[in-house]
């Protein structure tokens, strides 16, 4: 039956029976002509056609677009796109014709059925090629259009660290070896390099990151590009005069994580009541080289530490705070490292809860993070310690009128009580303290302005040092200049 089958398939009628358009079967002859006594006429062939043009033929390139082709090779639209190269075409291999008789019918099946396989294994591979072929160009074309639809920015994002999901289920900490892309962005955009490396490095979402800097009203963008430009040329000027000195030679420590520090760090916390996250940066070059969360710090995110480092890793860690928040904590936190290196920074504030297994959606913590030094005293780690606070201690924690941190806490609370904490988080993290959302109404905008005069006022002794610096090299390159004519 399968044969038979098989048969139908592959064999043509007759040209009797073809001619009156009739049923044919295998028979030589055939049983109708058989019937009507013409099995002189009783002739089975594959009638040779005229060779299609190239014309009608279209090249793989217009076939995948379903594009109008022409004769030339390379085509017309394969010319004007600059795909000269992939304009190619597949052969039409006509069919030979043939004459079928009984007795080739009774001794050849066996061979005829070879063949058949044969010419089907044979028309496999050549389909096989050819869908190889369409489908490579068919990638090409629509990642040409892609990238071509996509913002500049955004192709670089592409090649960021990619980091296989599942990971070990125990894991807490996991080390880096790629820069972050959106540090160069940034850099390009003109905000300083150095001093914000750490944080475009930790792992929170590019995007997230850079529409807080993008969205800046103009007098709060002006105050923070002239205070963190100052403090870049502050530390430039330091790191060169530390490369002059002979002494900084004498010394010499391997930038890279030691296996015993990660396991001791992991000793002692990870059975802590308050959550640990410590950033391991190589001094060189303020890129991270390892991130180490503890379970307590995962279970105020909400998140298991296997999601939270995969999260990190591949740089898509949604903020934790709001974006003004955030924006503080890098401001305050930058001001009090260059005034106090080594001094614990801390905050009290919302933590939103990723995992959104509670209610409310957020924990209030006191945010204390201690910066860790090498022997040429660059800044090797950054070690954040998370303390979950009820109303109590929220209310017990409150720092003397005269200290800087009753300053940023002021500004990053809005001088409001636990339950109202607590009540506007939510609306707080997606438009009331959006950077945005802060412009759009008058206590959101007298919020930026206040912000901006104490930044402007912590920050002027910087500006005016950094000043200074630059007038200093201004005056020595005339020099040279005057003494090189």
């Amino acid at each position: 039956g399968g044969w038979s089958r098989l048969m139908k398939r592959i064999r043509l009628a007759c040209k009797p029976c073809k001619d009156a358009r009739h049923k044919c079967d295998n028979f030589q002859p055939c049983a109708r002509c058989t019937r009507l006594n013409i099995g002189e006429s009783c002739i089975r062939a594959m009638e040779e056609k005229e060779e299609r043009r190239r014309g009608f033929n279209s090249c793989i390139t217009c076939k995948i677009a379903k594009a109008r082709c022409d004769e030339g090779r390379p085509c017309a639209r394969c010319k004007r796109l600059g795909r000269e190269s992939r304009c190619a075409y597949r052969e039409l291999q006509p069919i030979q014709s043939h004459r079928l008789d009984e007795k080739e019918q009774e001794e050849g099946a066996s061979e005829e059925q070879e063949m058949v396989m044969a010419r089907n294994k044979t028309k496999w591979k050549a389909m096989q090629s050819e869908y190889e072929t369409i489908a490579e160009g068919q990638e090409q074309e629509i990642q040409d259009i892609y990238q071509l639809s996509l913002p500049p920015d955004h192709l670089a994002c592409l090649q960021e660290l990619q980091v296989e999901r599942p990971l070990d289920f125990w894991i807490r900490s996991l080390s880096f070896n790629t820069p972050s892309l959106l540090r160069e962005h940034m850099n390009s955009m003109g905000w300083p390099d150095r001093v914000l490396a750490r944080h475009w490095e930790f792992g929170f979402s590019s995007k997230e990151l850079v529409n807080i800097f993008v969205s800046l009203p103009p007098y709060l963008q002006q105050v923070t590009r002239r205070a963190l430009h100052a403090i870049e040329i502050i530390m430039a000027d330091k790191m060169e005069k530390e490369a002059r000195a002979p002494q900084v030679q004498l010394l010499m420590e391997s930038e890279a994580v030691l296996e015993q520090d990660l396991e001791l760090e992991r000793a002692l916390y990870g059975q802590q009541s308050f959550g640990v996250i410590t950033q391991h940066l190589h001094p060189s070059t303020g890129t991270r080289a390892h991130v180490y969360i503890s379970d307590a710090a995962c279970r105020i995110l909400g998140l298991h530490a296997e999601e939270a480092l995969a999260r990190i890793a591949n740089r898509e860690m949604s903020l934790v705070t709001t974006e003004f928040n955030y924006f503080c904590y890098v401001m305050f936190g930058t001001w009090l490292y260059a005034t106090s290196p080594g001094r614990p920074f801390s905050l009290v504030g919302c933590i939103r809860d990723l995992g959104s297994s509670r209610e409310s959606g957020c924990v209030v913590t006191r945010f204390v993070q201690q910066q860790e030094f090498d022997c040429h005293g660059r800044v090797k780690s950054m070690k954040a310690y998370i303390l979950p606070l009820d109303k109590e201690s929220f209310e017990a924690s409150a720092e003397p009128p005269d200290s800087p941190f009753a300053l940023f806490n002021k500004h990053m609370t809005g001088q409001r009580d636990y339950e109202t904490l607590m009540n506007d988080f939510e609306s707080d993290m997606f438009a009331g303290e959006t950077i945005l959302g802060m412009q759009k109404s008058k206590q959101g905008m007298e919020r930026l302005e206040a912000l901006g005069r104490d930044l402007e006022r912590m920050y002027h002794p910087f500006v005016e040092h950094a000043e200074r610096i630059m007038l200093s090299r201004r005056s020595r390159a005339g020099l040279r200049q005057v003494a090189a004519s």
